[in-house]
């Protein structure tokens, strides 16, 4: 009786640790190695897939880390802490022939190397952290290299790429406050990173809109508005 509380206890614990992972989509958005270098998700046609995880009975669960590929690890949940012990895993065999393709194949190869490579029994941990209504998912694999997703959509390349009409938009680099004119009314404004998470959004109400840049770090960012050529300028 007492060994049955125990692991009805440790079954409850695992899912209550996972249900986070389980209910909601995230979008990868960058890759760290161990020594410490970054690559932020290329843009890719389409946008980039949601990744999942799904229950696959007990404290057994399935990632399908989606980029141009699918890189899928099956694991089981330490119970009491967040560590991944990896059962098994694969990758799709798709070869990506779109735009900005040169970033993308390589990106792709590290989100398959870095499920598919572990050793069976490998130690995988993960971390989920809450800023606003953005959630950012971290995963590291046994080398120390870190895998980053969120759980908002990203920007593709026909996105920031297709374009019918131009705006005008200013200062450029901007410090606080971003103005665009010549827009139309109740058109959506989009505010993406460069590696295509969305990290602002509204819509127009006039023929001008001013966006406060307070809240956003420095750097590069791409400006949509619907139906118009986006804009990409520096945040300082």
């Amino acid at each position: 009786m007492k060994k049955f509380l125990f692991l009805f206890a440790g079954s409850l614990l695992a899912a209550q640790q996972t249900s986070e992972l389980l209910n909601n989509n995230w979008y990868i958005s960058k890759m760290v190695t161990s020594s410490g270098q970054t690559t932020n998700t290329p843009l890719i046609d389409n946008g980039v897939p949601a990744t999942t995880f799904n229950s696959a009975g007990g404290t057994s669960y399935v990632i399908n880390s989606r980029y141009y590929n699918t890189s899928m690890m099956s694991f089981g949940v330490m119970p009491g802490g967040n560590n991944l012990i990896k059962t098994a895993s694969s990758c799709t065999l798709l070869f990506y022939n779109g735009g900005n393709a040169g970033p993308v194949r390589a990106y792709d190869q590290k989100n398959c190397d870095a499920y598919v490579l572990g050793a069976y029994g490998s130690i995988y941990s993960y971390q989920i952290t809450t800023n606003g209504n953005i959630k950012t998912l971290m995963i590291t694999d046994p080398s120390g290299n870190k895998i980053y997703y969120n759980n908002t959509a990203q920007l593709s390349t026909k996105e920031a790429q297709t374009a019918t009409k131009t705006f005008k938009a200013y200062p450029n680099p901007v410090k606080e406050v971003l103005h665009l004119e010549n827009i139309d009314r109740n058109l959506s404004i989009k505010i993406y990173d460069l590696s295509g998470k969305l990290v602002f959004e509204t819509t127009t109400n006039s023929n001008t809109t001013s966006i406060d840049t307070s809240n956003l770090q420095k750097g590069q960012y791409i400006v949509t508005v619907e139906n118009y050529k986006s804009y990409p300028f520096v945040k300082e």
